[in-house]
């Protein structure tokens, strides 16, 4: 478990990385995207500084956490032996809806979408948009994180565990692959595919509140935030339009965007059903 701490998870993570932007080359859904190194860099940026932030505040992460609650016995899996399997798989699910939870509140209020907005402003989806996500947003998920290992008591390998799946999921998610259709119908009806993800950063409102999930599906059919990957098309335009939009897609701007608020700005809503055309 030793492998997955500090700088080697870091490698691990740059090794996904590498891993899918090497399937987006083979069997990319948009074709003909022209590759813009500088573009990557400014979406990594965003993960490095989060990092440094959270490496600032060792006592803020679920590891450190995990490591508090072994040492004073609290939580539901300090109090009983349970195999690794077990406690892994708690972990993933329930960190999962709590992710669910949190991206639904980052969409619904504008204090916090304003954070979770750096990510969303990303024309093109690719692998590395899976790493544009604003240093604040990372001290959010990870603030509300607390809570979920305190009670579950989770050990620090389900923690390592928990960190593979999530970052692997999360760069599958986000890049430009396409899957066979039957492939697709399938997965989806358990897991987040890059399709169905693809819509929830579809520029087009109706579809920004839908489609939360991060690993599994199932919340957001529970919850009726679903939308199916099949409304996706093939001329979808991504990002975020009108005053909210981050122009120029600079670092400068990137970094600040928490603290911009345009005129006349909101969280992009669908118009009426019996107003629409």
């Amino acid at each position: 478990m030793d492998f997955f701490r500090g700088v080697t998870g870091l490698y691990f993570a740059l090794g996904v990385l590498a891993s899918a932007l090497v399937l987006e080359a083979m069997m990319p859904w948009r074709r003909g995207v022209k590759i813009s190194p500088a573009r990557w860099v400014r979406n990594a940026s965003m993960s490095f500084y989060s990092f440094i932030l959270l490496g600032l505040l060792p006592l803020l992460s679920a590891y450190g956490a995990a490591m508090i609650a072994e040492a004073r016995g609290l939580g539901v899996f300090n109090q009983m032996t349970a195999p690794l399997w077990v406690t892994a798989l708690a972990a993933i699910i329930a960190f999962d809806l709590t992710a669910y939870g949190v991206h639904r509140s980052l969409h619904k209020w504008y204090f916090l979408w304003r954070t979770h907005r750096t990510h969303h402003g990303d024309a093109h989806i690719d692998a590395t948009t899976s790493l544009r996500f604003h240093p604040f947003e990372a001290l959010v998920r990870a603030i509300i994180d607390l809570p979920v290992v305190f009670l579950l008591g989770l050990p620090e390998e389900a923690i390592v565990v928990n960190f593979v799946v999530l970052t692997v999921v999360n760069t599958f998610t986000h890049t430009n692959i396409a899957l066979a259709p039957s492939v697709e119908r399938v997965l989806s009806r358990i897991l987040v595919t890059p399709h169905i993800h693809r819509l929830h950063h579809s520029a087009a409102p109706e579809h920004l509140d839908t489609n939360l999930g991060t690993i599994f599906s199932l919340w957001d059919r529970l919850f009726a935030t679903f939308t199916p990957s099949d409304r996706l098309r093939e001329n979808e335009v991504f990002g975020i339009e009108g005053p909210e939009a981050i122009t120029p897609d600079s670092f400068a701007n990137l970094a600040l965007d928490p603290f911009r608020k345009p005129d006349h700005a909101a969280i992009p809503k669908p118009e009426p059903r019996d107003a629409r055309p």
